[in-house]
């Protein structure tokens, strides 16, 4: 007795495009967030053996996170022109490779900074733009949620990777630890890309086809910059709402211990932020398959605008709890709202190439809003006059969303008609469910 295939099933040769979406949350598991993590835990023991100043710590994840933007980009415009395996598995491999050659690491601070170096060269396959590429392609229906849970890989990586390096530190030390996660980080992502990634056929064909005539499919960076005016409202809005949320994010536990609080409470405000930012992506996955996406973005960063005014300006633990929840609302849905209206404004062979700058500016946008709030803060002794320029900031970001107008593009990439935003709110609630 034979079983037909549904149409899916049988462009992906047998395997259930679901398996993208959790491939994907795998690679972002053992991700970028890594980096950071590694560098908080084992910083102090790795200083401490050499003799370094922690500056030496910072300033090498300082060049791994200007490189990280560079290959995000980087990879972006090579996902358009070669498909994501090509590109994306030697990146993870050097990803990886470098977090386990740290192990080795002499007392050399030029080799240290020469394997940041490696390591955000690398970071740009670890990162979200590829699977998001991927999911976007294979997702009609439901993309909203798939894209969703792919991002919540980079909430879990921040909330469970400290567990696990701090178990490895305490059973082999420093060393031990980046040989045991690198490894991780080096066999996941890349297996992911060699065997399990791949995009629909016939999105394959075109872009094959463009190649054999010697161009790229789809339209480059400056004609889409040139010609949608929504590129650059939604590359500013994602650069300020990344500004205000990473900007104050960075700096929460020592603003609430400024208010007399203790540290303890402060840690568990900050956990309750990545908390709240996980869950968001997983709420907001499921919200941008009912409703429009500008609305979405704009609700939840007009919260997000609520919590950061009381997270400055407030000293009861209770309403700083509450901060933390609505910041890290805005925090997770970021990453979600660009994925996704990426998909729906751009044509999809320039997806890559556009998701790539945009998250370029989102790396930037965080490293801006903490030398921000640093300065303020050095100026006046206090956070609380960052609480209007941060403010400010989500309010210019929900207006550039509040101009995107309609879709340009419907679920399935083809041209959408100009019929007005209000008839696009409940498009992907009608769409077939497979």
């Amino acid at each position: 007795m034979s079983t037909a295939l549904s149409p899916v099933q049988a462009r992906t040769g047998h395997l259930n495009r679901w398996w993208y979406v959790v491939t994907g949350f795998l690679t972002l598991l053992f991700g970028t967030s890594t980096v950071n993590v590694l560098f908080n835990v084992l910083g102090a023991p790795m200083t401490e053996e050499f003799g370094w100043e922690r500056s030496v710590m910072t300033n090498g994840l300082s060049l791994e996170t200007v490189l990280v933007g560079i290959s995000i980009v980087a990879l972006g415009f090579l996902i358009d022109r070669y498909g994501p395996r090509i590109p994306s598995v030697p990146m993870a491999m050097a990803f990886g490779i470098g977090l386990m050659l740290m192990a080795a690491l002499p007392n050399n601070q030029f080799m240290f900074y020469l394997l940041c170096a490696v390591i955000g060269a690398g970071a740009g396959a670890v990162n979200p733009v590829a699977h998001s590429t991927v999911v976007s392609a294979w997702f009609k229906d439901r993309r909203g949620l798939a894209l969703g849970i792919l991002m919540a890989g980079l909430g879990a990586c921040g909330v469970l990777m400290p567990y696990l390096a701090n178990w490895v530190l305490a059973w082999g030390g420093w060393r031990m630890t980046f040989l045991v996660i690198g490894a991780l980080c080096t066999v996941i992502p890349a297996g992911v890309y060699a065997f399990i990634t791949r995009m629909p056929a016939d999105h394959e064909a075109e872009r094959q086809a463009a190649r054999k005539q010697g161009k790229t499919a789809g339209e480059s960076l400056w004609t889409i910059a040139r010609k949608y005016r929504q590129f650059w409202l939604l590359s500013v809005a994602i650069f300020l709402v990344s500004s205000a949320t990473f900007g104050l994010m960075a700096q929460v536990v020592p603003m609430t211990t400024d208010k007399g609080i203790d540290q303890v409470t402060a840690v568990g405000i900050l956990s309750v932020l990545s908390l709240s930012s996980l869950c968001a992506r997983l709420l907001v996955g499921f919200l941008l398959d009912r409703f429009y996406a500008p609305v979405i973005g704009t609700i939840i960063f007009a919260l997000c605008a609520v919590g950061v005014y009381f997270m400055i300006t407030s000293s009861s633990t209770g309403i700083l709890f509450l901060a933390s929840v609505l910041i890290g609302l805005g925090l997770g849905a970021e990453g979600d709202v660009a994925a996704y209206m990426c998909s729906r404004y751009f044509p999809k062979h320039s997806y890559g190439r556009v998701l790539g700058f945009i998250y370029f500016l989102y790396a930037q946008g965080s490293a801006f809003g903490i030398f921000l709030l640093g300065q303020i803060q050095g100026a006046t002794g206090s956070y609380q006059s960052g609480a209007l320029p941060i403010i400010l900031l989500v309010a210019v970001a929900i207006v550039c969303l509040l101009f995107m107008g309609p879709y340009r593009f419907t679920l399935d990439h083809q041209a959408a008609d100009a019929s007005g935003a209000e008839d696009q709110l409940m498009d992907t609630a009608s769409a077939p469910r497979s």
